[in-house]
């Protein structure tokens, strides 16, 4: 009969789980067709055993189970198999008691389950016996069917994990798996030939997510709000087998598809969330320890001691070994569970084909490991943040309540999450998402920017945004998945898989999937992880495919693992409201006071071993190392000026300090436009990031080395590669209507790269010093910053906006004026023409190296030029240019105007650097190291301090008499609602909490006040530590003592060649004709023109040599760390110094090629000598010096010109600098007081200078057409506009002519 071989098949399986069965009595009911066993338990060894998992369970019921067989339709119909309300509780298993226990309990358990195996097999045989009208091989084809078509139903499933004071609960409401047929409805199916396929789905309904916090005696007080509620979804299983009488399936398929993924997390559930995020990573961390004993780690230590003993552990299990949480996957299909002991069962078994049956039995072999593919599928989903507050009910005696309020949401599209794996050889992860942004909802700490009355566009509560959409990209998340129609497995092809164990190479897999395939499928995010063992032909293999090891033969066989991540195009808008939304989470994630799982434990040296040359040579074939690259494409941030500012209550925080003060108002949110913003840009950004996986082994092998070769040292340090490419930054403006202007730039495109590498294990390498701890190096080809003054002073008030905060978190405006003279959109007539200043600086090159004595820094520049672009004075004049700096310069004759007559030589592409460093600083705990050393090499200057460099310090934007197309921050404070403020985590205790919410809750009453007066001090945003008020004798006496200790012990090479500076009267742009920022062949130029020259003093800066006592010059620029042929050893050795200054002059250029000495060259040569008295105890902050000097004679002259010349340029500079320095004082009176000012500004002095007359020379009164000498500007009327907070120009009325036309 049919029942003799069903009932104890399914008997078997129940009574594996469920505690205090009958067999009896499961027997007859099986028999009657229907089985209803109630309040049943289950056996929680079995569980804990079978699922391999860090937990323990604390209970597991099931209140009723059901059984259905119809005996009458059994190749028909399927088995069902119902549980109603199953519910377990899970704990964290002890960790002491689980690292002490491992070792016994494994085996235990084993012989426990071989033995329970063992035991039940015979009476399963015993309870089948042979029927001669039911053939064998019908049997096992009938069995094979009721065993694949078996239907279970779980309803009501509760499942709970506690810890401490967190309890994580899931509970499913229904649940279902059946067998389905290619169109994956549901059907009674087999596996057949040709396809030897088999699948099954799983749908899961509302299934609900809940995370709360219990108190001290295990009861929730307050329920926060599920993480997930009510969500569908459903798995799709695919098993293709080799043939027909196959045990294990070659290849699995599990795929998840959710069709809408709605997560919320309170202030509360988002720490409780990084705690078992923590929990999980503290996992893993113990996995990985645990199976270092086990593992080809093994095969590295192997190399350095021939004691240790092979590779053993769980890569070279026998077939009898238990196979993990894959063995109990398998359990739930009985069909795919059966293992080499149930093969060898003999003919009796219930599973193997009889001669009778025709089927040849295959011969015996070690199974091969199935490949898996687990895949993870969403189409929409989206993660809320909330913050709650209390809330009472309406009878004083009700409990309260917590009332959560949306302040931030991530939405996403197209999420993909695969993995593929082939036993321990073989794994690989890939995630990808098609879009994602996130939005900023309603209010935040009581600033309504975004509810729903603010009638704002949903654009503008975006900001952040990555990739595509579905409507745009399509369903290609699904590509080759089970849900996708044009997969193999949906179509009547046998499955292929990308992974073929005999062929496929790392190579071949890292070709086919790049980050450029990963985000062509996907858009937004791609990330790979792969992880392969590979023997020495470079082929993936399984556990059967390695050989049997010896203990002298370490394994051939490579790991490797690689990490790869892609960004797709993004775009970040960080205005105020996202700023403050992502700090106030970020702020919510520090309130909590749990005790780390793990921490940081030493370093623990272990003894180093003799190595032999032949086992270093085999280490060297090959090292593993982990690999992960990040990759961001085409990404802008922009960075808008603050609108409101309440970080002064985030930050401290954040930091960890405490705050007393309390939040008291809160401004009303209008929007501002237009708005200014900073735009970063680029087209790629390249990260690359190296550790060896055996780091302590490698180490270990090197560091016993005398000399290790580099390949050893190499894999001893984590390196890292930072590589930008196109980087660019400029200023942009939202207009009224939301939309970003075109950008201007102010630092164009660039690129740069960095890369530092940091010793691992460094205490194995206390004997060696000469080991480098960390090493960087940094390199930048050439970076060039423009802006005129209004752009400048722009970026001042956005930077101001978001330091400072005045009137409860309002911010001071930023006038209009400014902001159409900052920003001149392209196309349109700019309202007034301003110099633009330019400075570029090429070939930057830093090189730094820290031993555990030694700090090295080593660099150069290569080159600097600072120039002016002037407009034209007419239209459709181009721009000129005036030089400011050029560096370096050839001054080797500029200090005799004998230069201007002889020929001069361009400037050559291959002239040396502009600066060449190198330093050594010994490390204050190494008292006997070496002193420091310092060479520095800088090439000649040439400095031009032009008339237009004071035109573009004084500009001054011209007011208007506009207003702002939207009302500016109201600064009227408002009563604070309790229904308004944005609580933080722990609102319901009276006791205080370091939460930054807590300090918003504050009400207080509106303050009346008057224009003319502040309403409150300003805040500074950042918190600044504590200043030390010392005198000025002890400032001094610390000033010895620091320069004595600097130069006591050093070594000094100084080469500083002239510096030629050049001060017209009037500007000297540059002719077309010269090279860009020639100032010598400018003046040159001039010089020889037939226009008037403007008068101009030269000022030639001596060149200074300084040379230490003993020591022999050397190349400025030397590879750190380096060493000098006369280390300075004691105090005062390297003294006395030999210091030349020579070439010092001044001369004037008067025009028609005139030119007359002021200061003939003159030189010096003294000697410096410093030493500390030893004798006086307290002598520690005095030393003596002693200096000689020969000075050459000196020659001045003088002449009428020359002193109305020099007096003439005193004047006009001094005023310059008393004029900037008012401006900048009444800009920093009206930034603190974050109010302006009712009262008329005083007329500023007229300037006694004017410019020189010049026929070539532009009219320089463009450059600051507001300061001219007596032009009224627009606010010289009866009614005076009060001008903005962030309005510069509001100084002076009137003021000097600066470099105006005579």
């Amino acid at each position: 009969m049919l029942e003799s071989y069903v009932s104890p098949l399914l008997m078997s399986y129940v009574n594996r789980y469920i505690k205090n069965l009958k067999p009896s009595d499961l027997q007859l009911s099986l028999w009657g067709g229907d089985v209803v066993l109630s309040k049943l338990d289950l056996r929680l060894d079995v569980l804990e055993q079978e699922l391999k998992l860090p937990f323990t369970f604390l209970s597991g019921h099931i209140h009723e189970l059901r059984i259905h067989v119809p005996w009458t339709k059994l190749s028909s119909e399927p088995v069902v198999i119902t549980i109603n309300t199953m519910e377990c509780i899970l704990k964290l298993r002890d960790g002491a008691t689980e690292d002490n226990e491992s070792c016994t309990s494994s085996s235990t358990n084993r012989s426990t389950s071989e033995s329970s195996k063992a035991a039940s097999k015979p009476r399963r045989v015993q309870q089948a016996p042979s029927d001669p009208d039911l053939p064998p091989g019908y049997v096992q084809s009938l069995i094979r069917r009721v065993v694949n078509n078996v239907n279970i139903v779980v309803n009501n499933l509760i499942l709970k994990y506690v810890e401490d004071d967190i309890v994580l609960s899931v509970n499913i409401t229904s649940a279902e798996c059946y067998t389905v047929d290619d169109l994956w409805d549901r059907a009674f199916m087999d596996i057949v030939a040709p396809e030897l396929v088999l699948r099954k789905v799983i749908n899961f309904s509302d299934c609900t997510v809940c995370l709360d916090k219990r108190n001290a005696s295990g009861k929730i007080e307050f329920y926060q709000d599920p993480l997930l509620y009510k969500c569908s979804f459903r798995t799709r299983l695919h098993f293709t087998y080799d043939n027909i009488n196959a045990k294990i399936p070659a290849v699995i398929k599990v795929h998840t598809m959710v069709e809408s993924l709605k997560l919320s997390l309170t202030d509360q559930q988002l720490h409780i969330s990084i705690r078992l995020t923590e929990l999980r990573i503290d996992l893993h961390h113990r996995d990985a320890e645990k199976e270092e004993s086990g593992s080809l780690r093994e095969s590295v230590s192997g190399l350095m001691d021939a004691s240790d003993p092979a590779l053993t552990g769980q890569y070279f299990q026998g077939e009898d070994e238990d196979q993990g949480w894959m063995s109990w996957a398998w359990s739930f299909v009985p069909a795919i569970v059966s293992t080499g002991e149930e093969e060898g069962e003999g003919e009796s078994g219930l599973y193997t084909d009889t001669p009778e049956s025709g089927a040849a039995r295959p011969p015996q072999s070690s199974p091969r490991d199935p490949i898996v593919s687990v895949g993870f599928y969403c189409t929409k989903a989206s993660v809320t943040f909330k913050l709650t507050e209390s809330c009472s009910e309406s009878s004083y005696y009700s409990p309260q309540k917590l009332k959560s309020r949306e302040v931030l949401s991530v939405e996403q599209e197209g999420i993909t999450v695969e993995a593929l794996m082939m036993g321990e050889p073989f794994f690989d992860c890939q995630v990808g998402v098609v879009g994602c942004r996130a939005v900023c909802l309603k209010g935040i700490m009581g600033v309504r920017d975004f509810e729903e009355n603010m009638n704002r566009r949903e654009e503008d509560a975006v900001f952040f945004r990555c990739g595509d959409t579905l409507s745009v990209k399509g369903m290609t998340y699904l590509t080759n998945s089970l849900f996708d129609y044009r997969s193999q497995q949906n179509n009547p092809i046998r499955t292929q898989t990308i992974l073929k164990p005999k062929h496929a190479t790392i190579t071949d897999y890292l070709e086919t999937y790049t980050e450029n395939a990963g985000l062509q499928r996907y858009g937004a995010f791609y990330m790979d992880y792969l992880y392969t063992m590979e023997n020495s032909s470079r082929v993936c293999v399984g556990l059967q495919d390695f050989p049997a090891l010896r203990k002298d033969e370490p394994p051939l066989v490579q790991e490797t693992s690689v990490k790869r991540i892609a960004v797709g195009p993004l775009d970040v808008q960080l205005h105020s409201s996202a700023v403050h939304r992502i700090l106030k989470m970020a702020a919510c994630t520090l309130d909590h006071e749990y005790q780390p799982y793990c921490r940081p434990q030493p370093d623990v040296v272990e003894e180093c071993v003799s190595v032999l040359p032949e086992q270093v040579s085999a280490l060297e074939e090959f090292i593993p190392s982990r690999q992960t690259s990040v990759t961001l494409m085409r990404a802008t941030v922009t960075v808008p000026a603050a609108e409101y500012n309440l970080l002064h209550l985030l930050l401290p925080v954040l930091l960890g300090h405490k705050v007393s003060a309390a939040q008291t108002s809160v401004p009303q949110f209008q929007l501002l436009r237009p708005l200014p913003a900073l735009q970063l840009q680029f087209e790629r950004i390249t990260f690359e990031h190296s550790v060896p996986m055996y780091e302590q082994e490698v180490t270990r092998a090197a560091s016993s080395l005398n000399q290790p070769s580099d390949t050893l040292l190499h894999h001893c340090y984590t390196h890292c590669y930072l590589k930008v490419f196109e980087l660019q930054a400029g200023l942009t403006v939202i207009d009224s209507e939301g939309v970003f202007q075109t950008l201007i730039p102010i630092i164009p495109s660039f690129s740069t790269a960095l890369y530092g590498k940091q010793l691992r294990l460094p205490a194995y390498w206390g004997r060696k010093p000469s080991v480098p701890v960390c090493e960087c190096v940094f390199e930048l080809p050439q970076v060039c910053v423009q802006a005129t003054r209004a752009q400048v002073l722009l970026l001042q008030c956005m930077y101001h906006s978001w330091t400072h905060s005045v009137g409860g978190g309002a911010c001071s405006s930023i006038s209009d004026s400014l902001i159409s003279h900052a920003y001149k959109t392209p196309g349109v007539k700019p309202v007034c023409s301003a110099p633009v200043l330019e400075v570029c600086v090429q070939r930057v090159e830093l090189k730094v190296c820290v031993r555990p004595a030694l700090l090295c820094v080593s660099g150069t520049l290569g080159a600097m030029k600072v120039c002016a672009r002037t407009p034209g004075v007419c239209e459709g004049q181009k721009d000129q240019l005036v030089p400011l700096v050029q560096g370096p310069s050839d001054t080797t004759d500029l200090h005799t105007s004998r230069w201007l007559s002889g020929s001069r030589k361009p400037a050559s592409l291959l002239s040396p650097d502009l600066l060449q460093i190198s330093l050594q600083l010994p490390q204050q705990e190494h008292v006997h190291s070496p002193g420091a050393v310092l060479l520095v090499s800088v090439q000649g200057i040439a400095v031009s301090v032009d008339p237009v460099l004071s035109s573009w310090l004084l500009f001054q934007p011209q007011r208007t008499s506009g207003n702002r197309q939207t009302p500016q921050v109201s600064m009227v404070m408002k009563k604070r609602r309790e229904d308004e403020a944005s609580v933080g985590s722990t609102p319901l205790t009276k006791q205080p909490s370091n939460q930054a919410s807590d300090y918003t809750s504050s009400p207080v009453k509106t303050k009346t006040v008057t224009e003319s007066r502040p309403l409150s001090v300003p805040v500074k945003v950042f918190p600044s530590s504590e200043e030390c008020h010392l005198s000025p004798e002890e400032h001094m006496k610390n000033l010895i003592t620091h320069t004595w200790n600097a130069v006591k012990h050093l070594t000094l090479q100084v080469d500083l060649q002239s510096c030629c500076v050049f001060m017209p009267s009037d500007s000297l742009p540059s002719p077309s004709t010269l090279v860009c920022g020639d100032i010598p062949g400018t003046v040159r130029s001039w010089y020889h023109s037939q226009a008037c020259m403007p008068g101009t003093l030269v000022l030639c800066l001596p060149q200074i040599s300084v040379l230490s006592a003993g020591h022999r010059r050397m190349e400025p620029l030397q590879d750190v760390p380096f060493t000098v042929p006369r280390p300075v050893l004691e105090e005062g050795d390297a003294f006395p110094w030999t210091v030349c200054v020579s070439r010092l002059s001044v001369y004037s250029l008067l025009g028609q090629q005139r030119s007359l000495s002021v200061l003939e060259p003159v030189g010096c040569t003294s000697t410096l000598a410093l030493t500390a008295p030893k004798l006086q105890p307290d002598s520690k902050d005095t030393f003596i010096m002693c200096l000689h000097v020969d000075l050459q004679p000196v020659q001045l002259k003088c002449s009428n010109p020359q002193v109305q010349l020099v007096y003439g340029l005193w004047c006009r500079w001094s005023q310059i600098f008393s004029v900037f320095d008012q401006m900048q004082s009444r800009g920093a009176q009206r930034a603190s007081a974050g109010f302006p000012e009712s009262s008329d500004p005083p007329a500023g002095p007229s300037s006694p200078v004017h410019s020189s007359v010049g026929t070539i020379p532009p009219d320089t009164s463009t450059y600051s057409p507001s300061a001219d000498l007596g032009s009224p500007t627009e606010g010289d009327s009866a009614h005076t506009e009060e001008p903005a907070a962030g309005e510069t120009m509001t100084l002076e009325q009137k003021t000097c002519s600066i470099s105006c036309p005579s």
